[in-house]
């Protein structure tokens, strides 16, 4: 099934609906239908997502006691064509920013540390599968028994804002809901998930009126965490399957697309 359906494949030859991106399955159908199954206006990366893959790198080495050093940063940013992408913003911001999340958060909650970067997926039939790699599986309850044990989904993310979040956005609550639906299913109980946020150093520099210093915001980590309810489960569950659906649909009704994916360009002449 799903022959075209190509891209986004997992370790096996099925089409994995990626828990990343399954937040514009719901937002923007078209958008996503383009992306990952047309393969069009593809995301190539920016400076803040390359800098956010050297910062999750460090933390996953770091949290398998393996060592990450700035060689291995130089080593991924010659692999970097796009003259777009601002190598000495990376190298500035990326040091402090990885320090502060190694050593407010990754180490001080060593304790509770499981697995890092596993990448977990289901098959759902029909050639679909879904899942995706989770950057840190934490202990969140011990039990009387290894196997009574709960987990928790950690998944890092970096700003750039004077601003905290407060509060887990909806499209981030998708990707955490999945993974925590497909590692319950395959591994152990999930009963929390956790966005753990590191901004970048934002310096105030200096007030063109007064001459004065300005407030500056070096970078911080903040934690934010959710409760995972069996109700939460059955939700994700379903919207995992009304996507598997959808993509069946789409495949036995190739004149309807436009009316499924809301795309009126998709409408065959």
């Amino acid at each position: 099934m799903l022959e075209e359906f190509k891209y986004n494949k997992g370790e096996t030859d099925n089409f994995r609906i990626s828990a990343s991106q399954f937040s514009k399955f719901i937002d923007k159908p078209w958008q996503w239908y383009r992306e990952q199954i047309l393969e069009e206006d593809l995301f190539e990366g920016s400076t803040s997502s390359y800098l956010g893959t050297i910062v999750h790198t460090g933390a996953e080495r770091v949290s398998k006691g393996l060592d990450f050093t700035r060689e291995d940063v130089e080593e991924f940013l010659s692999t970097i064509d796009d003259p777009e992408i601002d190598k000495n913003e990376i190298r500035e911001q990326y040091p402090l920013m990885l320090k502060t999340l190694i050593n407010d958060y990754v180490l001080s909650n060593a304790k509770v540390f499981h697995e890092a970067e596993p990448f977990i997926a289901i098959d759902l039939g029909d050639g679909i599968e879904v899942g995706g790699s989770i950057d840190r599986i934490e202990i969140a309850s011990v039990g009387a028994k290894p196997e009574d044990n709960t987990y928790r989904i950690v998944d890092y993310k970096t700003y750039n804002s004077k601003t905290k979040p407060k509060a887990i956005p909806q499209h981030y609550r998708y990707q955490l809901l999945i993974y925590a639906y497909v590692y319950s299913k395959k591994v152990a109980p999930i009963s929390e998930v956790r966005l753990v946020y590191v901004n970048r150093n934002i310096d105030g520099g200096f007030s063109e009126k007064t001459g004065k210093p300005l407030k500056s915001y070096p970078p911080e980590v903040t934690v934010l965490t959710e409760q995972v309810t069996q109700e939460d489960l059955n939700f994700i569950e379903s919207m995992i399957m009304l996507c598997k659906e959808t993509l069946l649909a789409s495949e036995k009704h190739p004149e309807l697309l436009h009316i499924i994916w809301h795309d009126p360009r998709l409408k065959k002449a």
